[in-house]
């Protein structure tokens, strides 16, 4: 029996009125709909590639339209015979962010993406939603689907591929489903590979709201071996034949990994059940990416693999924003002066009475919270000075390593240390953007825990997906 056929048959019973509310309009099945987004800074356009009915439906069979509103872009699905709205996601895309690079003002680019969701039984209309300038949702496409036609694909792709247990907690549709792809590790490399993804998901569940709330998650890793060992250094001028294309250096940033190849990712993926991808590569070079309902990325082979293995996971699962603002980014511009973001952890404090984690704050905490944010500033720039200067591996490492401990130390002998307030400095932002606490695993490079609105945040997502 593969685990395809043995996920099905274990499916089991749960709340009946969430399982009839779904069986009215679903079947177990999942629909994929890729598409071509494309456009420029300002502008955008959609365009249907392929529709595709993949094996079964690992979400929510309760929580079927999203509370949250979180993500740039929110996709509906409504009943075509009721005009009823019977499922919804907020999501992020590559192509969101490579709005906000230089790029996108000078040139026109198109990127594959997909939206998933239950396999609908009857007509649907799919719409799809982004924030304007005010980060207020608005419709900028709509699409008929009719699960009926024979032009929806059927295919079912990978299905003699080995797929491991990592952890088992049972039935799909109440629990939080990872699946880790590796890229970059050849057939005689998979070992390897299911001992990384082991390692990484032990420092996932080291940390905390993960680590009480384990029982909550599957964990399966598929063995998809790459033609050869790592990936793509554009800056090394090295190009690897990987399985998923992944590549350092995305949207100019030399540690950012992401990879174009959607289609390829969808379909190796669509041979077991998931909620959120993970791409593992076989690297000791530094890096990772995270984009929100997407998928996340990480190095398997650096001292700083676990940091970033959960780092990544929270921007990707929970829609965790940075709160550093000290590091080089690829971005332009990344969030509109004067409107408060989505993301949960960073405000931009429009009404200084309301803050949006107020309810994890303290009455008499002042806002913003004052901090020796002018110390902490001037320490870093003659760090990165001093560093840049620097031309031994060795001695770089050992001042990293010394300024690291400084902030670790600085932070903490802070008055407010241990105080949810309105912290300035965040969203890669000196001024103006604001952070709820002085350090987290959002802001630091350190194995510090997620401050307590990033662990609000984590466990209400948890929640949405495994109730």
């Amino acid at each position: 029996m593969n685990l395809r056929t043995g996920i099905i048959i274990g499916f089991v019973a749960f709340n009946l009125q969430a399982q009839s509310a779904f069986e009215d309009f679903f079947t177990d099945q999942t629909m994929r709909v890729d598409y071509i987004h494309s456009g420029t800074a300002k502008t955008e356009a959609f365009s249907v590639d392929e529709i595709y009915i993949e094996s079964v439906w690992a979400g929510s069979h309760k929580n079927l339209i999203d509370t949250l509103n979180l993500g740039k872009y929110l996709f509906e699905i409504y009943d075509v015979k009721t005009n009823q709205l019977i499922y919804s996601r907020g999501f992020c895309s590559i192509f969101g962010e490579w709005q906000t690079t230089d790029e996108a003002k000078n040139r026109r680019r198109a990127f594959s993406e997909s939206i998933r969701f239950p396999n609908p039984k009857n007509k649907v209309k799919i719409t799809l939603s982004s924030r304007d300038d005010n980060n207020i949702f608005m419709e900028r496409w709509a699409i008929p689907v009719d699960p009926s036609k024979a032009n929806i694909r059927r295919t079912n792709f990978y299905e003699n591929i080995n797929i491991s247990k990592i952890l088992d907690n049972g039935d799909p549709a109440t629990k939080v489903d990872i699946l880790i792809l590796p890229d970059g590790y050849t057939k005689k490399e998979m070992k390897n590979f299911l001992k990384d993804a082991r390692e990484m998901c032990d420092v996932l569940f080291a940390t905390s709201p993960f680590k009480e709330r384990k029982s909550d998650f599957n964990i399966l890793a598929m063995e998809l071996p790459s033609n050869a060992s790592g990936i793509d250094n554009p800056r090394k001028e090295v190009y690897v034949d990987n399985a998923l294309s992944c590549s350092f250096n995305s949207f100019e940033s030399d540690r950012y990994i992401l990879t174009w190849d959607n289609k390829t990712v969808c379909k190796a993926a669509s041979a077991a059940p998931y909620d959120q991808l993970y791409i593992l590569i076989n690297s000791k070079k530094y890096g990772g990416g995270g984009i929100f309902n997407l998928y996340s990325t990480c190095i398997a082979d650096n001292e700083w693999s676990g940091y970033i293995f959960v780092h990544e996971f929270g921007h990707a699962f929970a829609g965790l924003g940075d709160e550093y603002y000290t590091s080089d980014v690829a971005y332009d511009e990344f969030y509109n002066a004067g409107v408060e973001p989505w993301e949960p952890n960073v405000t931009a404090l429009m009404d200084k009475k309301n803050v949006k984690w107020k309810a994890l704050m303290d009455d008499e905490t002042l806002v913003p919270t004052p901090w020796d944010k002018v110390v902490f500033d001037s320490t870093n720039r003659a760090h990165r000075k001093t560093t840049n200067q620097l031309k031994e591996k060795a001695a770089k490492d050992s001042a990293k390593a010394a300024h690291d401990q400084w902030r670790w130390d600085f932070l903490r002998a802070q008055e407010a240390w241990g105080t949810v307030g309105v912290f300035e400095g965040s969203g890669y932002s000196s001024e103006g953007l604001y952070r709820p606490y002085l350090d987290c695993r959002m802001f630091s490079r350190s194995l510090t825990g997620f401050d307590p609105v990033c662990l609000r945040a984590i466990e209400q997502m948890i929640d949405f997906y495994s109730e």
